[in-house]
């Protein structure tokens, strides 16, 4: 048995006994390629976008979640950007941070002393002799 062209796309090889090759039957027959790229959602790049949209079905829900207006009493819309909100800083609590090192260490502002190394014009050349 011999291997021929495709007559049909001259890419593909068949043997002489077939008419067309199966990339060919395929497209003849009409049938839709399997290897369907998939998008994947631009928020969170984890699950398929929902058709038509760029967001997948949980940050869409997400998103209009978010979107809901917050209201305060009396059905008023707050505006958490408003300067005039009464609130009292006296009745805040002050966040206590928990510094690495303990507070064994006092830092009077000064920078730390890392050595003063300084590289001489030889250093330099040296690691450019290594390069070539």
């Amino acid at each position: 048995m011999k291997l021929i062209k495709c007559p049909r796309c001259e890419l593909n090889y068949i043997y002489e006994n077939e008419k067309i090759c199966s990339v060919c039957k395929r497209d003849v027959r009409g049938e839709a390629e399997v290897d369907e790229i998939l998008e994947l959602c631009s928020e969170c790049g984890e699950h398929p976008v929902m058709p038509g949209q760029e967001l997948c079905m949980y940050c869409l829900k997400e998103m209009q979640r978010r979107s809901a207006v917050p209201t305060g009493e009396e059905g008023a819309i707050i505006n958490p950007e408003d300067p005039n909100l009464n609130i009292d800083p006296s009745a805040m609590d002050e966040i206590n941070i928990d510094m690495p090192g303990g507070d064994d260490e006092d830092f009077d502002g000064e920078e730390p002393d890392f050595g003063d190394d300084e590289l001489d014009d030889d250093d330099l050349d040296d690691d450019e002799e290594d390069e070539e």
